[in-house]
């Protein structure tokens, strides 16, 4: 009998939490931006170029700071043990390869896009 009351209290109360989180969703009047919102010529490399520039490449920019951070704390946390340090040694290169061919990336595709433009 306990557990019938137990589990109407939570029915209730998740029915009465979603009521108030409706009500004040429909109350409160805001727009979202569209992040791919393109330029006059919408076209798929004008799409494709918001989508590096606005979801990619800072995705990529936050994860590669945090696994610097995570890099500097292997190494802070090693304390002199050689098979600690080898782990953190790796990580540290594999964020620096991975951040550079990141950046690499990037700068590809903005000179194969400064071509195109130039030969239109």
């Amino acid at each position: 009998m306990k557990d019938v009351k137990k589990v109407s209290a939570v029915i209730v109360s998740c029915l009465v939490l979603l009521g108030v989180g409706v009500s004040v969703v429909q109350a409160a009047a805001f727009t979202l931006p569209n992040p791919f919102a393109c330029g006059t010529p919408c076209t798929l490399f004008t799409l494709l170029s918001t989508i590096i520039d606005k979801i990619i490449l800072p995705i990529g920019g936050v994860l590669a700071v945090l696994s610097f951070i995570y890099a500097g704390f292997l190494y802070v946390t090693a304390q002199g043990s050689a098979d600690k340090l080898k782990t953190a040694h790796k990580a540290l290169l594999y964020t620096s390869v991975g951040t550079a061919v990141l950046l690499g990336s990037w700068v590809l595709a903005k000179v194969i896009e400064n071509t195109i433009n130039q030969l239109k």
